[in-house]
């Protein structure tokens, strides 16, 4: 039995998850961009049921638009009260590039042998409880204005670039 904890508690422990939750990051936060942007938020599955496939949702994604993506971690027990932030990235707007070009890439790297291990993690951990929040965003300058003011201010587990140097070096300092 003693045997049976210790196996379990592993298992817990491969699913930890670092946050740095520091207020005064939200409380600096400049909502001028956020505000003059205006963003409409959807969500959608990432995952189908079995975690082995994109959902059927994913379709919705545009593909004539850029934006803002944040991948959240949802646990359904407690609707709205069991989210947890994992990713925020965006998708500039070009020929080769958009919302549902990049938010599918991440499966593909899943899959493939090119996948950063932060997202590698987060979807062969949590992939069948991921959700995409997105945000349509057709200015790229204000797509990459407005990530990286959120990615400042929420310090995403699972994003390797903290776009201010500052933040980077303290947060990498531990």
């Amino acid at each position: 039995m003693r045997q049976a904890a210790f196996v379990l508690s592993d298992k817990i422990k491969a699913h930890e998850i670092n946050y740095q939750l520091y207020p005064v990051f939200w409380d600096e936060f400049d909502f001028t961009t956020i505000r003059r942007i205006n963003p409409i938020w959807n969500e959608i599955k990432f995952l189908n049921d079995q975690g082995d496939d994109l959902s059927d949702d994913m379709k919705a994604l545009p593909k004539d638009h850029g934006g803002i993506y944040i991948f959240i971690i949802k646990c359904d027990i407690l609707e709205t009260t069991s989210e947890y932030l994992a990713y925020i990235g965006r998708a500039q707007l070009s020929d080769n590039h958009s919302l549902k070009i990049r938010c599918r890439k991440y499966f593909y790297e899943y899959f493939g042998e090119e996948g950063r291990s932060k997202i590698t993690r987060m979807i062969g951990k949590w992939g069948k409880y991921l959700y995409v929040k997105y945000a349509e965003i057709d200015d790229n300058n204000d797509t990459i204005e407005l990530e990286s003011h959120l990615i400042n201010a929420i310090l995403p587990p699972f994003n390797d670039q903290i776009p201010e140097k500052t933040i980077r070096q303290a947060v990498n300092a531990f």
